[in-house]
């Protein structure tokens, strides 16, 4: 009994989730058009996407549900080609929200942060901050670079400064190199020992394509986006990613130039996707001859208790 309860409930799931695919695509894709009538995009055939798995090779009703055989078109359905792609109604799209980045290649600046105390330099009201650069920016941050300074004692106010001097070799145990920053102003305000926190800019030797640190959707498995293709579709992409920059981060893989990015929104687009694959991998292969007979699934070789 509780593994009937189990196999209902995963059918209403993925019922769920097909009828979620047929209220997001457009008015347009609801009715059993052919792609001859438009002379634009290709159908590969027509479904009932709240009984997903049966194929039709024509248009009509269907035999399921009291509704029209949608279509599926060739940029859309083979997800062993690539990521599904969803075409979402207008409406939908205003009323999440969905906001786009193009992708451009940009100098955005290196930069680090980092934290430290403030030491008087030669009695002269000159000060330095000792802080601590990580290995991992060890092979960009020199001497001489611009620094700014803002003082936990002092908020709101923001010192200038550059970077003095770096110690050769990286520490072993905190991986980390020593470094001075010198602070620019000599202020009667400041005391030794007061707590800075340092951020160092230099400008990246070569142009990188970067996108939004939001528009990235992580899990323990992949890092994605969704990208953007007009007339309200969409397509989850897998990426690589680089160096994060403050808001931005570098991509490395998986998108090109002129992309265009969702920024808001992109979550619930990437389910839908999600779901959509999942029902691809289901489907039976070869469409039916005769919109009237259904293909049907292969029997199931389970044995019955």
């Amino acid at each position: 009994m509780n593994r009937n309860i189990s196999i209902l409930l995963i059918v209403v799931a993925f019922a769920a989730g097909a009828a979620s695919v047929y209220f997001l695509a457009p008015p347009a894709q609801r009715s059993a058009v052919p792609a001859s009538a438009s002379g634009e995009r290709k159908v590969l055939y027509w479904h009932d996407p709240m009984v997903p798995g049966p194929r039709f090779d024509k248009p009509g009703k269907s035999p399921f549900m009291d509704m029209d055989l949608v279509p599926v078109y060739a940029d859309a359905a083979d997800a062993a080609e690539g990521p599904p792609i969803i075409t979402v109604r207008p409406e939908i799209v205003n009323n999440l929200g969905v906001r786009t980045y193009k992708l451009e290649r940009s100098r955005l600046p290196r930069r680090t942060t980092t934290h430290g105390y403030l030491m008087p330099v030669e009695g002269n009201g000159a000060y330095t901050a000792q802080v601590d650069i990580f290995d991992r920016d060890a092979d960009w941050v020199r001497e001489g670079m611009p620094a700014r300074l803002r003082i936990d004692a002092l908020p709101g106010e923001i010192f200038s400064g550059s970077v003095a001097s770096i110690d050769p070799d990286i520490g072993i145990g905190a991986r980390t190199l020593k470094a001075q920053v010198r602070v620019a102003t000599r202020d009667p305000r400041l005391k030794p020992n007061m707590f800075a926190e340092v951020t160092i800019e230099a400008p990246s030797p070569t142009a990188h394509l970067h996108v939004p640190r939001e528009a990235l959707i992580r899990t323990g498995t992949r890092t994605a986006v969704v990208r953007a293709l007009g007339e309200g579709r969409f397509q989850p992409v897998d990426v690589v990613i680089g160096r994060e920059l403050g808001e931005f981060i570098e991509i490395r893989q998986g998108l090109k130039e002129g992309d265009s990015v969702v920024v808001s929104g992109q979550f619930l687009i990437d389910s839908e996707a999600s779901l959509r694959a999942t029902f691809t991998r289901l489907t039976p292969t070869e469409p039916a001859k005769d919109s009237g007979a259904p293909v049907t699934a292969p029997k199931s070789t389970e044995s019955k208790h």
